[in-house]
């Protein structure tokens, strides 16, 4: 019994040779090649919370409009009390080396 199969359409080596035999993509000039792998806050924070924990600190996310003007939107505690207000969550991923440097803070909209 013969069976119908597709041909294969594989062409020659000869027509596809690349020396690192990688298939590259064209840049688009139209949209702007953003680099870095990225990371969600949630991720982030939770990773900063993990790192904080080792020295007795909590990251915090601040609630209500007239803390957010006072603390900002994310601040640190140490012993129950502000350790740092206004915290950057990038710069202190950075720095503490919860994130590095070939990802990035993907911001929700």
């Amino acid at each position: 019994m013969v069976y119908n199969r597709p041909v294969s359409r594989r062409l020659s080596k000869k027509a596809h040779h690349n020396p690192q035999g990688v298939v590259r993509a064209q840049p688009s000039s139209q949209s702007p090649k953003i680099r870095g792998v990225p990371v969600t806050v949630r991720a982030l924070t939770q990773r900063l919370d993990r790192l904080l924990a080792r020295d007795s600190k909590e990251l915090r996310k601040t609630r209500g409009a007239p803390a957010i003007d006072a603390l900002g939107s994310y601040y640190l505690l140490h012993n129950n009390s502000v350790f740092a207000d206004h915290v950057d969550l990038e710069v202190l991923g950075r720095k503490t080396g919860a994130l590095a440097d070939y990802e990035r803070l993907l911001l929700e909209d």
